[in-house]
């Protein structure tokens, strides 16, 4: 494995051990998937804490988060606890939105997550999702670290929108996309979305290996924000930081905030 795909030798370790229980056991459903949710819903709270803590006074009351590339719906978790704001989830891979389901139906998030096995891209109709060789948390709608592919349905946040008017009616104030290298494609697709909604906020990861591997450069990469009259601001920092620093003090992968500038807004 690349040493570019983590940020840390912990988290190395800790991918090597799912993949070594993932070889024994079923970590989407019974107890050892209760288990697997518990433990890494715990591993997101001790990580991500502090990007959470920055980005929570971004979220108004009665509004949407809308989190593109879900997984098992840690992010959704901690934004049902930690804000008013709902959430509009999605997540492609079916044993990861089984699990997703789960906390849609639990007691914690009740009413609060919509999930969608959908997605999302600059286009809709069928796709292929490349399921990872690596984790759960890596499958990407271009082939990388995949040996094995299954079809699925990709829609524009856009086009999702336009078909579930229940949904399009609530006011978006923040949106995340982790989505391993074709951020730029989601991103194309809720165009219409970010326009209606005053240009919200958006948490983006930020992998230039995988984005190398999506065909996509660091400078497309920032220049589409830009277009868009977003800066990109350190999380849980909070300032704003020019594209060169971003590459320069990435490892792996990183988390950036892309905040709409005040000369954009006039």
């Amino acid at each position: 494995m690349d040493k570019t795909e983590f940020n840390s030798i912990p988290e190395r370790l800790l991918v090597l051990g799912y993949r070594w229980l993932a070889s024994r056991l079923d970590l989407h459903s019974g107890v050892a998937g209760w288990f697997y949710c518990r433990a890494y819903f715990l591993y997101k709270n001790a990580t991500e804490g502090k990007t959470m803590d920055a980005i929570v006074p971004f979220i108004r009351r009665n509004t949407m988060v809308i989190d593109v590339g879900a997984n098992i719906g840690s992010f959704a978790r901690m934004i049902c606890r930690r804000s008013p704001a709902t959430v509009l989830a999605f997540e492609p891979d079916p044993g990861n939105f089984r699990q997703l389901q789960r906390l849609v139906d639990s007691r914690t998030c009740r009413g609060r997550i919509n999930a969608s096995a959908k997605a999302l891209s600059d286009t809709t109709g069928p796709a292929f999702l490349y399921l990872s060789n690596l984790a759960p948390t890596d499958h990407k709608l271009v082939n990388t670290r995949s040996t094995k592919r299954i079809e699925i349905e990709a829609t524009t946040l856009d086009d999702f929108l336009a078909g579930h008017t229940e949904l399009a009616g609530t006011p978006v104030s923040l949106v995340k996309i982790d989505v391993q290298g074709v951020e730029l494609r989601v991103l194309a697709g809720m165009q219409e979305t970010l326009r209606r909604n005053d240009f919200p906020p958006v948490l983006t990861e930020f992998s230039p290996s995988d984005l190398e591997a999506a065909g996509v450069s660091v400078d497309e990469f920032f220049r589409a924000f830009a277009d868009l009259g977003y800066a990109a601001h350190r999380v849980p920092e909070g300032d704003a930081r020019e594209p060169d620093w971003f590459v320069r003090n990435t490892g792996g992968y990183r988390n950036i905030l892309m905040v709409r500038t005040a000369s954009a807004d006039t």
